[in-house]
């Protein structure tokens, strides 16, 4: 009896909370709180509004327990995932140069000297790869830099994850143009994922796995609603769409426009499926923001930010208290990796074997130290700077008890032998444009490893075709250099402003060099032996008729620290020339009277330019060069000014003589960014130029021009249209001086602009 009066106390407290607990209404009892999804659409720049999104998320306490994403929602999505808060996605994505991430190739300023060089004489981008035909890059750019903030994303976490692992779980998807299927990452390298997901038909090279050729999910899900709905993770699923708004009035019926209109209506079309998976739909007012717009970042992270808070009232049911905020919170940071192991080990893929010894080599310096990912960045930026290779990834791998970091190459696939070519317009007068086309071939390896060969060939005004191999001496940077030239040039002679005549200059020769190279700096000795043949064609010059052999000895020394080869924003560029010529050809002036030159004569000039910011698109530069035959007046090579950018109110080489000064100073301010200026930019710059050139220095007449010109550096090449006026009328110092009335002077032209 005792024993069951025990019982029936032991239960009472059960019953009596049994009891109250069914007073209590259904909805105050405890219930699992509502898991929340987030889909976010491509849209490029559209899609930073992203960030602004998950920052009110934040600011309110909505957890999100699953994200999902396609092309810059990926890339968003993908970041969020990995731990980072939008304050630290916001940071990152403040601080990237756009130009360079979306630009063709490796940043200038990375590129190794030949590089620069080849960038400075064919600044078109159009360069095409000869290894299976003429053939085009698969991407207007390379991604290389998308690959190095992939990897900073990626790197703590292993290459076989499971993305439901991750601090926020995640999908992303893209298409497989194989199988023209939809192909959706639940585990493996998040890199690849994030880099399949974003790679642009068009703008990035598609992401070669398998048999799967991957590009932006764009194509076929814009907007994964219907994928985070599938992973089971959500109870609601809310969708952030970027993608473009069809209401917006057409701007013209061009080709571009309908195909751009075109291919939306098609994305919206899936997208507008995939909402049916969704909740909430979140579209933020993105009216007049482009797929360029990346300069525009926080305006679009506050309009993202402003569509969470006019829907504040669909969205707040699914916040947290302060509380249970902070501890989700804490345990999403509690999964967060960022620790990076030091490398026991570097193991290159994606090149021959010889290619992976020197890649190792060059990153060794790596090895079992801490792990540093901007030096790591910067090693493999350089890597690509020589043109051979696309992109350079990397990851952490485990062998056994060892974890080392795996390097992948990307080689070009459609060179070498690349082809450059550029298209050189000039017109001073406008009775006639100088045309030139110009294209230079780019072979590697030819005579051993890491060596070189360019051909350069030239129609046109200048009729050229010129050759030099280039082969480095093992590691020390020391490099031989043989070469060979033949060409003819023909130039306008003017007197009293007015074309007087045509002079032309034949020339066949060979040379050898010696020299020295790093990233930015070449210095070189060495040989030369030409024949020439220089004389008036049409009209009477007054220059003389040149025939024979000559040879010459020669030194130079370049640095080259500019950020750019058309407009830098910064830098310094200088150079320096040093020739001596032994028994110069035979010299006739036009009345048929011998003119002798010196037997021994010297030829130097040196020049240099300065770039500098003033503002975010400002920059003033100072820019001087001079050329002396040091005391000896020289028929056989004079030096010459005129023309844009050197002395414009004067017609290209109109003044001539033994030697010269030339000293420019001004401003240029980039008024326009095409497509974030992977398509071009457009400047407006002003200056002054003052120089003179003259036989003796008593004889010197400085002339002053104050110029001006609008640039733009289009994908064909630089692009300008300026003027310049005289403020000096006066003598003309050249032979048979005359009168030169102060005038304004024209001109328009495609092709390298010589402010370095």
């Amino acid at each position: 009896m005792e024993s069951t009066l025990g019982r029936c106390r032991l239960l009472l407290p059960v019953l009596t909370l049994l009891a109250v607990a069914l007073a209590v209404p259904a909805s105050a009892q405890s219930r699992p709180r509502i898991r929340v999804g987030l889909a976010l659409s491509g849209g490029s720049a559209r899609g930073l509004a992203h960030i602004g999104v998950l920052q009110w998320f934040e600011e309110h306490h909505i957890p999100v327990d699953v994200v999902g994403g396609t092309s810059m929602g990926g890339l968003i999505g993908g970041a969020f995932a990995a731990g980072m808060s939008p304050g630290e996605i916001r940071a990152r994505i403040a601080t990237l140069d756009w130009s360079a991430v979306l630009a063709p190739d490796t940043p200038f300023v990375e590129k190794t000297f030949r590089r620069k060089e080849d960038a400075r004489a064919f600044p078109s981008r159009l360069q095409v790869g000869l290894k299976d035909g003429f053939t085009l890059p698969s991407g207007l750019s390379a991604g290389a830099q998308i690959d190095l903030l992939l990897n900073r994303i990626a790197a703590p976490y292993p290459t076989t994850l499971d993305f439901d692992t991750l601090p926020t779980p995640f999908r992303c998807v893209a298409a497989d143009l194989r199988t023209a299927g939809l192909v959706v990452f639940r585990s493996g390298w998040l890199s690849r994922a994030l880099r399949s997901t974003m790679a642009v038909p068009g703008l990035f090279p598609p992401v070669r796995f398998g048999d799967q050729v991957l590009v932006d999910g764009g194509v076929l899900d814009n907007l994964p609603a219907d994928v985070v709905r599938e992973t089971g993770l959500a109870d609601v699923v809310i969708a952030v769409d970027v993608g473009a708004d069809l209401n917006y009035p057409q701007r013209s019926d061009s080709m571009a426009t309908v195909v751009n209109e075109a291919s939306d209506v098609m994305m919206r079309s899936a997208t507008r499926r995939a909402l049916e998976s969704a909740n909430v739909v979140l579209a933020p007012d993105l009216v007049g923001f482009d797929a360029s717009a990346f300069s525009q970042v926080e305006e679009i992270v506050r309009r993202g930010y402003a569509i969470a808070e006019a829907q504040a009232a669909s969205l707040e049911p699914y916040a947290l208290s302060e509380s249970d905020y902070a501890a989700w919170s804490a345990a999403r940071q509690a999964r967060r990796k960022t620790e990076m192991p030091r490398p026991a080990f570097i193991r290159v893929e994606g090149v021959p074997a010889t290619e992976a010894v020197e890649v190792r080599r060059r990153l060794a310096p790596h090895l079992r130290k801490a792990f540093d990912p901007d030096a790591l960045d910067r090693d493999l930026v350089s890597l690509t700077g020589a043109g051979r290779y696309e992109s350079a990834t990397y990851r952490f791998e485990t062998e056994g008890a060892a974890t080392g970091l795996v390097v992948t190459i990307r080689p070009v696939t459609y060179g070498p032998p690349f082809l450059s070519a550029s298209l050189d317009l000039q017109s001073t007068q406008w009775s006639e444009v100088a045309t030139t086309v110009r294209g230079r071939l780019l072979f590697f390896d030819p005579v051993g490893a890491g060596s070189e060969a360019r051909v350069d060939i030239s129609v046109g005004r200048t009729l050229l075709a010129s050759g030099e191999i280039y082969r480095p001496l093992g590691r020390t940077g020391l490099f031989l250099a043989p070469g060979g030239q033949a060409g003819r040039r023909h130039s306008s002679v003017f007197g009293d402003g007015k074309y007087i005549a045509e002079y032309s200059t034949q020339s066949v020769g060979l040379n050898f060099d010696v020299g020295y190279s790093t990233a930015r700096v070449e210095a070189r000795v060495g040989f030369g032996a030409e024949d020439v043949d220089s004389k008036t064609r049409i009209g009477q010059s007054g220059l003389p008729t040149v025939t024979g052999a000559q040879q010459h000895m020669q030194a130079s020394v370049v640095y080259d620290g500019q950020s750019g080869p058309t407009i830098p924003e910064r830098g310094i560029y200088v150079g320096a020339w040093l020739r001596r010529y032994f028994d110069p050809p035979a010299v006739t002036l036009e009345d048929g009277t011998p003119w002798s030159d010196p037997r021994a004569l010297w030829s130097g000039e040196a020049g240099a330019s300065w770039f500098y910011p003033v503002t975010q698109r400002g920059r003033i530069f100072v820019r001087g060069a001079g050329g002396t035959s040091f005391g000896q007046i020289t028929m056989v090579h004079p030096f010459t000014l005129g023309g844009p950018f050197h002395l414009g109110a004067f017609y290209p080489n109109e003044l001539r003589g033994s030697h010269y000064l030339l000293a420019n100073a001004g401003y240029f301010r980039e008024i326009m960014r095409l497509a974030e200026g992977t398509l071009g930019r457009l400047s407006f710059g002003v200056w002054l130029e003052h120089g003179a050139v003259f036989d003796q220095r008593r004889e010197a007449k400085f002339h002053t021009n104050a110029s001006g010109a609008f640039v733009v550096e289009s994908p064909i090449g630089p692009i300008y249209l300026g003027g310049s006026i005289s403020t000096d009328p006066g003598e003309l110092p050249r032979r048979g001086s005359s009168q030169h009335p102060a005038r304004p002077r024209l001109y328009v032209g495609l092709g390298p602009i010589p402010l370095w």
